[in-house]
């Protein structure tokens, strides 16, 4: 008898043991599951958050580059004018230069003189100064009669030599593109009023060799 009093009394504690255990975790898959299923939609959350932010910086940088107008390209004399003729449309308008394509090479000079003779002394004054890397200007309408001190190709050559002439009491000297006007210039202005716009590209329109673009 004892030995079947031992073997019911084991099993009624295996099968109470068994039901704890059952008791302890028979809902932990549905909660885990539950709890994974919840942050799968957190993150699907974010990240559809994330892409509407996206698509919708997206649109405001594409906006604010339609409103950017690019009109070129101009010499220096003809930006200029351009730029009075746009402020004449509207003060606030604020243009924005830029160089699309800089002249080959740079010229240090002298502005002009009176005359052929008064140039003539200058010459002989700077050459005796040791600068006989000089000219008188004769071919170029705009500097004609002023010196020639050397022409360059590279701006640091050009600044280092500038800065010797000046060095050396030759206040005067100046540094310019060669050959003159040959820099060309854009002009940038950002314009939100769309009647603005309209103004704007009627001016352009009468302006021969121009062309409008979005800004780069």
């Amino acid at each position: 008898m004892r030995p079947l009093f031992f073997l019911l009394l084991l099993a009624n504690v295996i099968a109470f043991l068994l039901l704890q255990l059952t008791q302890q975790f028979g809902n932990t898959p549905d909660r885990t599951a539950q709890q994974i299923n919840a942050e799968r939609l957190l993150l699907m959350d974010g990240s559809a958050k994330n892409s509407a932010g996206a698509a919708t910086a997206g649109a405001a940088l594409a906006a604010d580059a339609a409103h950017c107008l690019e009109i070129g390209d101009f010499n220096v004399q003809s930006a200029s004018a351009f730029e009075q003729q746009l402020a004449k449309l509207a003060s606030n308008l604020n243009p924005q230069r830029r160089v699309v394509q800089p002249a080959p090479s740079q010229q240090i000079f002298i502005p002009p003189l009176a005359n052929e003779e008064a140039a003539s002394q200058r010459l002989v004054q700077l050459r005796g100064m040791g600068f006989t890397d000089s000219a008188v200007i004769r071919d170029e309408i705009a500097r004609r009669w002023g010196i020639s001190l050397g022409r360059f190709t590279h701006a640091e050559l050009a600044e280092a030599h500038l800065e010797k002439l000046r060095t050396a009491g030759v206040q005067d000297a100046r540094l310019g593109e060669y050959p003159l006007n040959s820099t060309r210039y854009a002009v940038q202005v950002s314009v939100d009023d769309a009647d603005l716009r309209d103004r704007m590209k009627s001016l352009i329109a009468k302006s021969v060799g121009i062309t409008l673009r979005a800004c780069r």
